[in-house]
């Protein structure tokens, strides 16, 4: 799981860039109504995102287990293109989403293709294996996998001042007229 703790490291970057940058500096959707779904969705990503960054560099998952990441794994897809097909309304009322952050999606999923490749080619043996969960550390540097404990922690935090958020904004009016 060396190569997917590393693209998870690389996936944590990006995302949390692209927090910092566009959720929060130049949109700061938390504060505005029309970005209540987007808000929603992106609560759910913390959860999966900190299960990812904890088990993926620090545990063997066998048998039904790796099946059940497999199961994680789609439902962050499941999520992402939720995401992806709400956003453009969500930001309608900010002129649109900005270029750079459709870019900075577009590599997030690549670079979890990648990811979700090599938890196959680097552990799919696994779930053909008597079902059994084990600490079992990437061969990586112990400070990357603290690293990605700390990012869990974050991605966590984030989802919950998304859901927060969703919280506080029901019942306030949309500011961006639909087109529909």
């Amino acid at each position: 799981m060396e190569v997917a703790t590393w693209l998870l490291l690389v996936i944590g970057i990006l995302g949390a860039a692209d927090i910092a940058l566009y959720h929060a500096a130049s949109h700061g959707i938390r504060s505005h109504p029309d970005s209540r779904a987007e808000l929603v969705i992106h609560s759910l990503r913390g959860p999966t995102y900190a299960t990812l960054f904890l088990f993926v560099p620090n545990f063997a998952l066998r048998g039904a287990y790796f099946w059940a990441l497999v199961g994680w794994l789609i439902v962050d897809v499941a999520i992402s293109i939720v995401d992806f097909a709400m956003e453009r309304e969500s930001r309608r009322f900010f002129g649109g989403l900005p270029s750079g952050e459709y870019v900075l999606h577009v590599v997030i999923a690549m670079v979890f293709g990648a990811f979700v490749a090599s938890i196959f080619f680097g552990a799919g043996h696994w779930g053909f294996e008597p079902t059994a969960i084990s600490w079992q550390p990437a061969a990586v540097p112990a400070v990357l996998r603290g690293l990605l404990a700390v990012m869990a922690a974050g991605v966590f935090y984030s989802g919950v001042l998304d859901a927060l958020a969703a919280i506080r904004l029901t019942g306030v009016p949309r500011r961006a007229t639909s087109k529909k």
